[in-house]
């Protein structure tokens, strides 16, 4: 077999993979549910998880305090604001990962009550050395939360509709401002870098008046209520399609991406292609997408 006809092959298999993949995304969002990684740091899958990455964290010293002077409540107490804090921001409880959504599938609506179950469960468990289900002791988040989330329902429907008529008439201005209208052409702007050399080097031949050279979709549907756009992937110059989300990245950097191609990993559980054909919702603010009228701009 040809070096060439090897390379098909793999490119093939890794499309088949990732289009299986895929059919889970419906939104650019998302990926943060399936990735095993949010910039750079490992999300556990479920509570048990958490209670043993958090054990790996925590040195013999800080075990020995909490174990000689802080209670379960005490400890509860004292770490939201510390411990707990890393939890919701690394973990991604604010921001949506995969623990996010085990915990909200068990009724855990708020990244304060995530949090808290596990600080509860790591005390419990290798604290206290209880041999017992940690799923089992779950505690759903109080009512009030789920009152609060459906809150703005409780004003009068009349006030409500005019609201929503104003703000979608505001966005739909915004949007056509910017040149977002369905059936427009828009390019795609790789905030999480390239996946090949050559995709690179088209960057960086890139100006304001060659801009078709670019990775390109069709909008294909507009959504003004939550201020996204639904994009079609009708041209890419990499095989493995354009890069939509990297955990593997470390920091919340967007822009350029430096890649050392030659020990590049295409498919890996933190990294998704969009591929051509595919179709996926993008927030507004995603800087994925930006039309020429933007790019003649800068």
């Amino acid at each position: 077999m040809t070096n060439k006809a090897a390379s098909f092959i793999i490119v093939a298999l890794f499309l088949c993979v990732s289009s299986v993949a895929q059919e889970k995304i419906t939104s650019q969002r998302d990926y943060r549910y399936l990735a095993e990684r949010i910039d750079g740091v490992y999300i556990p899958k479920d509570i048990d998880e958490a209670v043993d990455s958090l054990d790996m964290i925590l040195s013999d010293e800080d075990k020995r305090y909490i174990a000689d002077s802080l209670s379960l409540d005490d400890f509860r107490t004292v770490c939201h604001h510390s411990l707990g804090m890393w939890i919701r921001n690394n973990w991604g409880l604010w921001g949506g990962s995969r623990l996010q959504r085990y915990l909200l599938d068990r009724n855990v609506i708020h990244p304060d009550d995530m949090s808290d179950n596990i600080l509860k469960a790591y005390y419990k468990k290798k604290i206290q050395g209880l041999d017992y289900s940690v799923e089992d002791d779950i505690e759903a988040s109080p009512v009030k939360y789920e009152v609060k989330k459906i809150g703005p329902l409780r004003r009068s429907w009349a006030r409500l509709k005019q609201n929503m008529r104003k703000e979608v008439r505001e966005t739909k201005r915004e949007f056509k401002e910017m040149g977002y209208i369905k059936g427009k052409t828009v390019y795609f702007m790789c905030p999480y870098g390239c996946s090949t050399a050559e995709e690179d080097n088209i960057w960086y031949e890139f100006d304001d008046e060659n801009y078709d050279i670019l990775p390109k979709g069709k909008i294909t549907d507009i959504d003004y209520v939550s201020k996204r756009i639904k994009v079609k992937l009708i041209d890419t110059i990499s095989p493995y399609g354009i890069i939509i989300y990297d955990g593997d990245l470390e920091g919340d950097e967007f822009g350029k991406i430096e890649r050392d191609f030659d020990t590049f990993v295409v498919n890996t559980p933190n990294r998704f292609y969009m591929q051509k054909g595919d179709e996926l919702w993008f927030d507004l603010k995603s800087e994925f997408w930006e039309t020429g009228a933007q790019l003649e701009k800068e």
